[in-house]
């Protein structure tokens, strides 16, 4: 008895520890969101699409094109480029809103066997899409000149300053 007293005690240690550590990432979570506005389902749409205000497709809209000297045919390349990436990654982050909803729901009462691995599928997915984003954006960047991605990086980050703890690119 006195052997088994010890795993007993750590179990219920651990037993409100889920829940509390959801509940501190639903907090988390909310203040991020208070403190930032929601993210878009369509980054870089002209502004005004479906009730929302986009910043400008820098390969589409004219004044942005002069400003970093796209040309016609970098506009094109570049947009299809956009049309093809955007679907698979929409369609990705509906699936990871999911499968995070689903790992809120289930930390207070899952097995951590399960939490764990729903986790693996929420963070390997969320790693997809990252890998997906970047993806786009290098083949983007590989149709620009060395000025033009200059320029591209200077002005998406007097839009969007650089998040603390990201790697420069």
């Amino acid at each position: 008895m006195a052997r088994h007293l010890p795993w007993a005690l750590a179990a219920l240690l651990l037993i409100p520890v889920p829940g509390r550590a959801a509940g501190l990432c639903a907090r988390d979570q909310a203040a991020q969101q208070r403190a930032q506005p929601p993210a878009s389902p369509h980054p870089g749409d002209t502004p005004g699409d479906k009730g929302q205000d986009h910043p400008p497709k820098w390969w589409i809209d004219p004044k942005l094109r002069a400003e970093l000297g796209i040309t016609d045919q970098q506009s094109a390349a570049v947009d299809k480029i956009w049309e093809k990436s955007l679907p698979p990654l929409r369609e990705g982050r509906q699936r990871l809103e999911k499968l995070e909803d689903a790992l809120s729901q289930m930390t207070d009462v899952a097995d951590e066997a399960v939490v764990i691995a729903q986790i693996d599928r929420v963070e390997n997915l969320r790693a997809e899409l990252s890998k997906g984003r970047t993806l786009m954006i290098y083949r983007m960047n590989k149709l620009l000149t060395a000025d033009q991605r200059a320029k591209v990086k200077a002005m998406h980050e007097r839009r969007e300053p650089p998040k603390r703890g990201s790697s420069p690119r």
